[in-house]
């Protein structure tokens, strides 16, 4: 949503910087000089950058995905199952999701003649329910953890699935479920000391995430021989690992369904953890 003006840019770099103009500079070559040691006085010189971020590794959105990308431009067949894309293997999405996203979107839908004819009953319902809970409309800023309505829908699902009361007011709702976890991390680490114990294999998120906030990780190994369950001896071997080493262990990642493993805890392996 912000931007950066390119006058500010130049501005700050001959101020504060070398007088070498700011110019458009292909990431190749800025590799190369990075590699070499040289630096352009470029505002955007990898060596200029926060560090933390040049050194975490994302693999699966980066040097995978390049070369799967000079893959397909070759002629080559690539599926890419790099990130969660069900729709690109052909699984057709729930509809119910957009024909609501829809009429909330452009509330003059409901009233179009046309409509009862192209939505379901049930999905202009629920538009008309939602539009009645949010005064002007979507699209605009609320509360930051989200419109007090849905939260209450997530709370009463809660409850219903888990038999216990879920508190609205404890719900925070984001935009997927990496920035919940970048909120949450960014909470939780202070220091390099902080450490947060990671599933090996997981999904590069969570490790890219700890890196860039300064922290550190210690891995703990799933079984592959057995379903890659996890197994809470190793859990405890981990954490011993980590306080050896003089870090504080401030948080446990646990990822059900596994990702990219796919296993699925069971009852007892989550009231072991």
């Amino acid at each position: 949503c912000h931007s950066f003006p390119r006058d500010l840019i130049r501005k700050q770099a001959q101020s504060h910087m070398s007088p070498v103009p700011v110019n458009a500079v292909s990431m190749g070559a800025a590799e190369s000089r990075a590699m070499a040691g040289v630096d352009s006085g470029l505002v955007l010189e990898p060596s200029r950058l926060n560090q933390l971020v040049v050194k975490a590794e994302y693999a699966v959105r980066g040097k995978l995905y390049e070369a799967a990308v000079k893959r397909a431009a070759s002629g080559a067949e690539v599926i890419y199952t790099n990130v969660g894309n069900p729709q690109a293997l052909g699984q057709l999405p729930i509809t119910f999701f957009r024909q609501v996203l829809a009429l909330v979107s452009w509330p003059a839908l409901l009233d179009h003649p046309s409509t009862p004819t192209v939505f379901p009953a049930d999905a202009i319902a629920r538009a008309r329910t939602y539009l009645d809970a949010i005064p002007g409309g979507t699209g605009a800023y609320q509360d930051s953890r989200g419109n007090a309505y849905i939260r209450q829908e997530v709370a009463d699902f809660l409850g219903r699935r888990d038999g216990y009361p879920g508190n609205a007011q404890d719900i925070f709702l984001t935009d997927g479920a990496s920035m919940g976890i970048t909120l949450t991390m960014r909470l939780t680490i202070r220091d390099d000391r902080d450490t947060i114990l990671l599933p090996i294999p997981q999904y590069p998120l969570y490790s890219a995430t700890v890196t860039v906030l300064g922290g550190s990780q210690q891995g703990y190994y799933l079984d592959e021989a057995n379903g890659w369950a996890l197994n809470v001896s190793e859990l405890e071997r981990a954490v011993k690992v980590a306080r050896a080493n003089g870090k504080v262990v401030r948080a446990l990642v646990v990822i059900n369904p596994g990702n990219p493993t796919g296993q699925c805890l069971s009852r007892d392996n989550i009231e072991d953890i």
